[in-house]
């Protein structure tokens, strides 16, 4: 929905009737790229309506319920764009939005048959990762985080940058000294963010530093791809800086100390390190050698735009996210220290 009618503003009545796009021609200017959008952002909206639907209904109700339901929405969506003059109206977006909640219809539907009950992500679900909602909705987090690896920050792996509400007055002047040790601190206080976070997700004795390494390797890999995807740049590795490398050191070798702590001080710690970047990436000042923010690095006006405008949304609430779950595991854990002793 926000990157249908995303940026909200310029409402106006059309001049022609509401759904006459839906039997307008194809749209001329159109690439493969945003088709492939189109069908991608649907598909996990499909298989969460099938997943709800299941528990009601058979599974082919279920999924026609949930193609239908999406059908339904990204018709509603495009209607709605009529009236914002700043989006064009697709018949063609309808139809890859449909067919993508459909396709995701279809996996999960297929993840419900017998012969995918004891598939490999299911089982590595179930022996390792925390069960019940809290290990959903740190996986989700953790999902989360990397996803929006994608969107090109000023500082590496930077999160919560509000500074354009906020407007705050820097606390430093900008040389390459301090945005050296800015960019250090804040990933040498992420990585160390992630590895707790990761480790209280974990069953106890389960493959520690293999899936924290797991969870950083791919955050790299989206940097990467998305220096190449969204920049335009041939060198996918321009963002592995001398701050980048110091602080993903820095920040191992302290967390190898951090682990050995109690879970519960593992939470407060997390919690410390999510908030101090916050901290950074606000008090920091504006790079000068930066002429253009990084959400507007690629100039072409494609669906990518919305995709990078939503990232960009979801990097500036994650550290909240992240310290609301911090909060919950804290206090599940707590209470579950304080039983025995009742």
């Amino acid at each position: 929905m926000y990157a249908s009618l995303q940026p909200f503003s310029g409402w106006r009545v059309p001049a022609e009737e509401v759904f006459r796009y839906l039997g307008a021609p194809w749209p001329r200017y159109v690439t493969a790229f945003d088709l492939a959008l189109n069908v991608v952002a649907y598909l996990p909206f499909g298989v969460i309506l099938f997943a709800a639907l299941r528990s009601l209904v058979t599974a082919t109700p279920a999924f026609l319920g949930a193609a239908t339901t999406a059908g339904l929405l990204s018709l509603a969506l495009e209607s709605t764009q009529m009236f914002l003059p700043a989006r064009i109206a697709s018949n063609l977006d309808v139809l890859t939005n449909t067919s993508g909640a459909a396709m995701g219809a279809l996996i999960a539907g297929l993840f419900t048959l017998p012969a995918f009950a004891n598939n490999p992500l299911a089982v590595v679900r179930r022996i390792s990762i925390r069960s019940g909602a809290l290990g959903d909705c740190g996986l989700l987090v953790v999902a989360i985080w990397i996803l929006i690896q994608f969107h090109q920050a000023p500082l590496a792996l930077g999160t919560g940058d509000v500074r354009e509400f906020l407007r705050p007055a820097p606390l430093f002047v900008h040389t390459p000294q301090s945005y050296l040790l800015v960019e250090t601190a804040i990933v040498a206080l992420i990585s160390i963010a992630m590895g707790l976070l990761v480790s209280l997700l974990l069953k106890p004795r389960r493959w520690c530093w293999p899936a924290i390494a797991f969870t950083l390797v791919l955050a790299a890999v989206a940097k990467s791809i998305a220096v190449i995807a969204l920049s335009r740049s041939t060198n996918w590795a321009q963002w592995l800086t001398p701050g980048v490398a110091m602080g993903a050191g820095t920040g191992i070798l302290i967390l190898a100390a951090a682990l050995k702590l109690p879970h519960t001080s593992r939470c407060l710690a997390a919690i410390f390190c999510i908030a101090a970047v916050v901290g950074v990436v606000n008090s920091a000042p504006e790079n000068p050698y930066q002429l253009v923010p990084a959400f507007m690095l690629n100039p072409q006006t494609t669906h990518l735009v919305n995709l990078v405008q939503i990232l960009r949304t979801l990097s500036q609430i994650w550290p909240l996210i992240a310290t609301l779950l911090l909060f919950y595991l804290w206090r599940d854990l707590h209470r579950a220290n304080v039983r025995p002793a009742q």
